[in-house]
């Protein structure tokens, strides 16, 4: 059984790794903290797997892993006062068009700053909606929440962003 279960996870590792570490790097903006926050999802995907009823993705259940494990991070973060946005380098791996990242490199490095800054269930669901590209549906079986609430937390968020765009990108969501 243990054997069948390692060979499982391995499987899924294989499959959703680049997204939850995509996801995680977006979220957390520190690669040596995301890697451990990777390493994390799939270690309690694996201790709690008997917990997995297929009600959902195997996709969406590691996303949700990820998260908790992500505003974990994040509110340990806030309390010892080390939230600090780090530059991001040109390799990040994501679904942004390279070439729009290479013509726009400034405006795109703010932009992610500006999300970096945004409240942790904004930049959950623009990570999640906007980078990974989930559906609505998708987003509220991860969040555990209304599609409705996934939507209105879209609108303010990008609300948000705009403002920060407006004023040079001087507000902070915390």
């Amino acid at each position: 059984m243990r054997k069948d279960k390692e060979e499982l996870l391995m499987e899924w590792y294989e499959q959703y790794y680049d997204d939850i570490y995509r996801f995680i790097l977006f979220m957390i903006g520190d690669k040596q903290s995301c890697e451990d926050l990777v390493h994390d999802t799939f270690l309690r995907a694996f201790t709690g797997l008997e917990q997995f009823e297929n009600r959902s993705t195997v996709k969406t259940w590691l996303f949700g892993i990820a998260r908790y494990l992500v505003l974990d991070e994040i509110r340990k973060r806030q309390r010892k006062r080390l939230f600090n946005v780090i530059g991001f380098s040109h390799e990040i791996p994501s679904s942004i068009d390279v070439e729009q990242l290479i013509e726009n490199r400034e405006m795109v490095l703010q932009q992610m700053h500006n999300i970096q800054t945004l409240k942790p269930n904004y930049r959950l669901v623009i990570s999640l909606i906007k980078i990974e590209e989930c559906s609505t549906k998708e987003v509220a079986e991860i969040l555990n929440w209304s599609e409705a609430k996934v939507r209105k937390t879209l609108s303010r968020a990008l609300q948000a962003l705009r403002k920060m765009n407006d004023k040079g990108g001087e507000i902070y969501g915390g």
